[in-house]
């Protein structure tokens, strides 16, 4: 496992762009709820912009790492950091090995999209790494992220290795 959730937060999922042209059949599109703040966020850590990355309700979040990567998010008015230093909403930063990314509660909004370089690695249903929290498929284990809980990442791209030099 790449990233240990030290603390979950109130609800924090894995989202991806949704699953797409499958509503004749009963499946919801579901994925991120603001598709464009998941794009953005991936473009500035290399991914492609379809990338799973985590949807974070209400803030929360504390993640450890287990490798060098590149974190970004977008969204609602939070406080992030990267260790002891702050991480603003929009910029890309780097996380070595053992560091820590927090988000806490929002002041303004209730939602934050994370991404970190590589993309998240869960399972592909239905072609989607997105949760459907309701019909209880994809994302990290079927389910909301839990407290303790680790999950792995894809390999960063060239392009991320190419901004992991740049930020060094």
């Amino acid at each position: 496992m790449n990233v240990t959730a030290i603390r979950a937060g109130f609800l924090t999922s894995v989202q991806d762009l949704g699953r797409i042209g499958l509503r004749e059949f009963g499946i919801s599109l579901g994925g991120a709820l603001d598709p464009h703040a998941l794009r953005v966020a991936n473009l500035l850590v290399g991914n492609d912009e379809s990338a799973a990355g985590l949807e974070i309700t209400f803030g929360g979040l504390r993640l450890r790492f287990a490798d060098e990567r590149i974190i970004a998010w977008c969204g609602g008015d939070f406080a992030a950091q990267i260790g002891a230093t702050p991480l603003p909403s929009g910029h890309p930063g780097l996380i070595r090995r053992g560091e820590e990314f927090f988000i806490e509660s929002p002041i303004l909004g209730c939602r934050a999209w994370v991404t970190i370089s590589g993309g998240i690695d869960a399972s592909i249903v239905l072609g989607s790494r997105s949760a459907d929290l309701r019909a209880g498929f994809g994302g990290a284990n079927f389910r909301p992220l839990r407290d303790g809980q680790g999950f792995s990442l894809a390999m960063s791209s060239g392009r991320s290795q190419t901004l992991i030099e740049k930020l060094r």
